[in-house]
């Protein structure tokens, strides 16, 4: 991916760590087609069979980050394939989530229904100043199909979750940070994009084991210390503890030099 892919839905900007998947569909506030979420899957496959470290997903313009699901898409589809859209898209966030590259939400407007629920399985989220963010398919009579039931509970707690997803209502990008659905709001003068690529770079720089047993192991972890997730942690540090890059980190910080993670 060494130079800027785009398709008429959506385009791949290529940085030297992975990429900018951004959506570009702006006159529909962004939202997600199946042309969109097959683009987002063929990104993650190039990505993790090179190796990469980072991506960053927007969208474009300043509007909408994503307003969630295509719903003049879906109205031609028949019920079999309606399902099998949701399942695709389910399965490919959760697969998102999950991947070891380190993913950055850069929601530079408003993020509803699958648009939260793409940020949510992002790893970290940075907002512009200006985004708001709703799961509102409630007042539609459905419910986050996207696995939005269950990353909201895991960012910001069951009790929170269940008053978001049963109002439906809009939430300010204050409060997003306040709760813990954002880890970050932009600051003025610079790009979005750029200061999300930032963002992710203060992560990256990191060796990747260390970073993927993190977040196992925070995965791992409930509301209350279990032995289930002691296990996990229990295995993160024995698997990172006479590593290579441990290793090279102790031996840097004893000989006051920067590290050089990688080299075994």
């Amino acid at each position: 991916m060494n130079a800027p892919q785009t398709a008429r839905e959506f385009a791949i900007d290529p940085i030297p760590e992975g990429a900018i998947f951004r959506i570009e569909r702006p006159a529909k506030l962004n939202a997600l087609t199946r042309p969109v979420l097959l683009g987002l899957a063929a990104c993650l496959d190039e990505l993790e069979a090179r190796g990469a470290r980072l991506l960053v997903v927007t969208g474009a313009g300043e509007r909408a980050f994503c307003a969630g699901t295509d719903l003049g898409e879906l109205q031609t589809l028949d019920p079999d394939a309606r399902i099998a859209k949701s399942t695709m898209a389910r399965e490919l966030l959760v697969r998102l989530s999950r991947s070891r590259l380190v993913s950055v939400a850069a929601v530079n407007g408003l993020a509803f229904g699958g648009g939260l629920e793409l940020a949510m399985a992002c790893t970290l989220r940075i907002a512009a100043a200006h985004a708001s963010f709703s799961l509102p398919e409630v007042k539609l009579g459905l419910l986050p199909a996207y696995a939005g039931t269950q990353f909201l509970p895991a960012l910001v707690g069951k009790a929170r979750a269940l008053e978001i997803m049963m109002t439906g209502r809009t939430i300010a990008a204050d409060e997003a940070l306040s709760i813990g659905l954002v880890h970050r709001l932009a600051e003025h003068g610079s790009s979005l994009p750029d200061q999300a690529v930032g963002f992710g770079r203060e992560v990256v720089r990191w060796p990747a084991g260390a970073l993927a047993w993190i977040r196992r192991c925070v995965d791992a972890a409930g509301e209350q210390v279990a032995h289930a997730g002691l296990s996990v942690e229990d295995a993160a540090v024995r698997a990172t503890f006479d590593s290579a890059d441990a290793r090279e980190g102790v031996a840097a910080f004893l000989e006051k030099r920067q590290p050089r993670f990688g080299q075994g």
